[in-house]
């Protein structure tokens, strides 16, 4: 049985694939090696998993990445703050920021109401950061180090400020046009809520608004292309997603360009499910299918996963996400690195408030 190499973070240990929820064709479909001393697969690594996925063997009533060569992607082994992934056919390397859970609580005049909870929040977290550094500090720090390195994009995955402050959403808003390169904005479940409020859908409706600057217009899904690859956001901070926001992904996933999907909450993987079982004593995943009680359902504020959120997981661990290379994506607090189906593995990072953040490296295959 092929194996998938677990992040350093998580012991370097090895885990058979099929210990991976899987829902879409057999794996015998598909053709995957670890990659050792000796084996030739273009320009691959000892160590790294190779998925190959052959476009003339794909059957379905949808174009699956419609190419006229087999698609290939390699995954180096992840560490906490490096994902590499090889994708044949891409003309240009590519590098993109990874930042997610920054929690900024910051406050003014213009939320009067926050202002209780900016001094609360802000000493909450920085108990929690190195050196006891502001979160907005370390955001700052994180976007000078893209500049620096002269990434060419961002993707910002939700709870980057911990309530939807204006003064909060300021220095976000500053920061990307700072930065001045293509960025994706996806909400996660604290960007949208002020504590004196309902957590619910209505109060994410009534704040959406203020995330349009963020996100040209449309915080429940969106994309951009970056150097030949999409780079799509879903906001699935409620846990669930709509039949609209997986009619969305399906078209993006068909495009035949490869694609990276930024979410705020992780999809279900069985291999992930017990370290967030293990931290958080409740499966805060999208599409958990067990391990909920009533107990955590109700501090968690998590329904059953709809139909349409149960039909995104299917999409996404399916033959029609084939163009799919990776999910990044944070809300559980620390770096993992999981196996989601052929070709195809899903990044935790880890939080920014802890100095967390990822560099995404794209390159091609010689």
């Amino acid at each position: 049985m092929p194996c998938a190499r677990r992040s350093r973070a998580n012991g370097a240990q090895m885990f058979p694939l099929a210990r991976a929820r899987w829902t879409g064709m057999p794996l015998s479909k598909y053709s995957s090696t670890v990659i050792t001393p000796g084996t030739c697969t273009s320009n691959a690594k000892p160590g790294m998993i190779v998925w190959v996925t052959s476009s003339r063997r794909l059957t379905s009533s949808r174009k699956s990445c419609p190419r006229s060569f087999d698609m290939h992607f390699e995954h180096e082994p992840a560490d906490d703050d490096v994902a590499t992934i090889r994708i044949e056919g891409l003309q240009q390397d590519l590098t993109i920021l990874h930042l997610t859970d920054s929690h900024m609580a910051e406050g003014d005049e213009r939320d009067p109401k926050a202002s209780e909870a900016v001094g609360r929040m802000q000493k909450v977290f920085q108990e929690r950061t190195p050196g006891g550094v502001p979160a907005w500090d370390l955001f700052r720090r994180a976007l000078a180090m893209a500049a620096a390195r002269g990434v060419d994009a961002a993707a910002l995955t939700g709870d980057i400020i911990h309530f939807p402050s204006y003064a909060a959403l300021d220095i976000v808003q500053a920061g990307i046009d700072e930065l001045d390169i293509p960025t994706v904005y996806t909400c996660g479940n604290h960007d949208w809520h002020f504590p004196h409020l309902e957590w619910s859908q209505a109060t994410r409706a009534e704040h959406y608004p203020r995330f349009h600057g963020l996100t040209d217009g449309n915080p429940s899904f969106g994309s951009r292309e970056v150097g030949g690859v999409r780079l799509i956001t879903v906001d699935n901070s409620t846990y669930q997603v709509s039949a609209e926001q997986v009619e969305f992904l399906r078209a993006e996933l068909d495009s035949g360009q490869p694609c990276l999907l930024f979410i705020h909450i992780p999809i279900w993987v069985k291999t992930l499910a017990s370290a967030v079982l293990e931290k958080w004593q409740a499966p805060i995943m999208m599409a958990s299918p067990s391990d909920w009680t009533d107990e955590t359902r109700e501090k968690w504020r998590v329904v059953e996963a709809t139909p349409s959120t149960i039909a995104c997981h299917d999409l996404l661990t399916s033959e029609a996400a084939s163009c799919l290379a990776g999910i990044f994506c944070g809300h559980v607090h620390f770096a993992h690195s999981d196996v989601v189906r052929p070709g195809c593995q899903q990044y935790v990072t880890a939080p920014g408030f802890e100095g967390g953040y990822r560099w995404i490296e794209l390159t091609g295959m010689n």
